[in-house]
């Protein structure tokens, strides 16, 4: 194999597929990233056997073939290179002979025949998206997913298709985020994964603004492909918990509240807090809310801010970061504070939905 590429081409592909990688991993050939030069092109692979990234390159093939070299050698070298043309070359003995105007160098590689295989899904038919929406939907609910091993069902996001409605869906069983789409949603299809946490935190990194995404999915994999790279995951097995059972039903007392004054505030209260005590009250009486932290060693903190809420008095406290999460991630000027009492979970939503979308985060209150 023998291809010339600029530089920077090179290393933008190598950045794109190099952060599936693990840093220690039993088998060594997955600390490496596959070449596979073929007409006017390489394609570029990463997998950690869960997650799999590949990314084509235009490029001039002087000897079509394959080859793999180290993920992080290659990266380290390309970015301390001249910008120009990049000369790669196989030799004898898995030897991978990098050149660079005046500058040469040699790694030592491995067999390409002993890099992974990568799931091509034939004869599956697509599912196409735009890739903005999916990233939207991605962005507004991946906080809340699982990082507990243990709950292995929770450590990915729930991506349902039916009745024309897409529905993603995570949880830690502490907070739940569900965001819903209807639009350029097609209808008579019928689906229910789970993708793994790292495949989400991958596509959020990858997907843009423009274009289509194509969705290919089957019993035990999942596959997207935008642009010039494609990305393969082992989806989740297991059930996800009923996330209906867990939106409230019957809660009574509505606050209407602005987006950026309730974020500013709980972001004031969190520099009172701390490890041990993380932990808000939120007091609402008539047209007002009070945000309070008691803090053992550290001090006091109390702030009124407006609201528009008319009913009885409660009090509930909750993590300040999940409120913040939520907060964070809301398009809508206003929001609805929607809470029943002190032991129930609250609901953040926004106060007006966009057209064809709902967004609605539940948290669970902590002991006052």
């Amino acid at each position: 194999m023998k291809i010339r590429i600029p530089r920077q081409d090179l290393l933008d592909a190598v950045n794109k597929v190099k952060t599936v990688v693990s840093a220690k991993s039993a088998l060594p050939i997955l600390s490496h990233i596959l070449l596979e030069a073929e007409g006017s092109s390489v394609r570029l692979a990463a997998t950690d056997l869960k997650v799999s990234i590949e990314c084509t390159v235009d490029c001039t093939v002087d000897e079509p073939g394959s080859l793999t070299v180290s993920s992080q050698r290659l990266a380290s070298i390309l970015s301390e290179l001249p910008e120009r043309e990049i000369v790669i070359e196989l030799g004898e003995n898995n030897v991978v002979g990098l050149e660079s105007g005046p500058i040469q160098t040699k790694l030592f590689s491995m067999s390409p025949e002993e890099f992974p295989p990568i799931r091509t899904f034939e004869g599956v038919e697509p599912l196409v998206l735009e890739e903005k929406l999916l990233r939207k939907l991605f962005a507004k609910t991946s906080f809340a997913i699982c990082t507990d091993q243990s709950r292995y069902n929770l450590t990915g996001l729930l991506f349902e298709i039916s009745g024309g409605k897409l529905t993603v869906v995570a949880t830690d069983g502490r907070r739940m985020s569900l965001c819903t789409e209807r639009d350029g949603i097609p209808d008579g299809i019928d689906i229910k994964v789970i993708i793994p946490g790292k495949m989400v935190s991958e596509l959020e990194r990858l997907l843009g603004d423009e274009g289509e995404v194509r969705i290919l999915i089957d019993e035990t994999q999942a596959a997207f492909e935008f642009g010039s790279i494609r990305l393969v995951t082992a989806l989740i097995e297991g059930n996800f918990p009923n996330y209906e059972m867990v939106i409230p039903k019957k809660h009574d007392k509505e606050a209407k509240v602005s987006t950026a004054s309730f974020l500013e505030a709980v972001r004031r209260t969190r520099t009172m807090t701390n490890e041990k005590f993380n932990s808000v009250r939120f007091n609402l009486g008539d047209d007002v809310m009070v945000l309070r932290v008691v803090t053992p060693e550290v001090g006091e903190y109390k702030e009124d801010m407006p609201i528009a809420y008319k009913g009885s008095n409660i009090e509930i406290a909750f993590n300040p970061d999940f409120v913040l999460d939520v907060l964070r991630r809301m398009d809508a000027e206003e929001v609805s504070f929607v809470l029943k009492d002190a032991a129930s979970p609250g609901l953040i939503k926004p106060f007006v939905e966009e057209e064809g979308t709902s967004y609605l985060n539940v948290i669970m209150p902590i002991r006052i």
